[in-house]
């Protein structure tokens, strides 16, 4: 009768075999994390088309735009210019601020002209100090105003994913339709990636909290 064979482990290639497992894991783990980081942008720009289709022949009932990083407002306004018939939605605006001198601050690059809006068409929201506020306050104003359908929502490309998930649990089954374009940014500089991996680790955050832990809150410190 044949004896059964055992095959002992050293301490030599055991410890081998967790460097070789482990740097698997690091190398997935790095693979992973640097695709998620390149789709962000990505998703950005799909978006970004989807609302080009959209708007082609019409005009979004409104823009909301969030403030926190450079670009932004002058997109709106300019969007805003080209749909005259649009509310514009500014959220997290200083208290010091007033439409009048955000406009005086906002000039076209194309012209070197000043953006002329008609005021009335213009709310602003001095609450927000986060993604969070911006959409709870920008639902809010949504639903001031029931004969808004259709809004386009204005960031920065690296921050529309996270828009997009905190609004989907904001809305949920209701009718409205967001759209989002956003403002790119080239990503040439540390600062610019230094961005979007904090932005990466939120998106991952606000997806646990709402998505998988269920809570109606996501507590954020004041952000960019």
């Amino acid at each position: 009768m044949l004896s059964r064979r055992y095959t002992f482990e050293t301490k030599s290639t055991r410890f081998k075999r967790l460097i070789a497992s482990g740097t698997i894991l690091v190398v997935l783990f790095l693979g992973i994390s640097t695709s998620f980081l390149a789709y962000i942008p990505i998703y950005a720009r799909l978006q970004k088309n989807k609302a080009a289709g959209a708007f082609y022949q019409k005009s979004p009932d409104a823009i909301a735009v969030f403030t926190g990083d450079k670009g932004r407002i002058a997109y709106a306004i300019e969007l805003l210019n080209k749909n005259p018939s649009s509310k514009l939605f500014i959220s997290g605006v200083y208290a010091a601020n007033s439409f009048k001198t955000i406009l005086e601050n906002q000039v076209n690059p194309a012209t070197g002209q000043n953006f002329r809006i008609d005021e009335l068409q213009v709310e602003l929201d001095y609450e927000s100090r986060n993604t969070f506020e911006n959409v709870r306050e920008t639902v809010e104003f949504l639903n001031e105003d029931p004969k808004i359908d259709n809004v386009l929502i204005i960031s920065s490309d690296y921050h529309i994913m996270r828009v997009n998930l905190i609004i989907s649990h904001f809305m949920g089954e209701k009718a409205t339709q967001f759209y989002f374009d956003s403002v790119q940014t080239t990503y040439n500089s540390w600062a610019d990636l230094r961005k979007l991996l904090k932005e990466a680790v939120k998106i991952v955050r606000s997806f646990v909290i709402l998505k998988i832990l269920r809570e109606d809150i996501v507590s954020e410190e004041n952000e960019v």
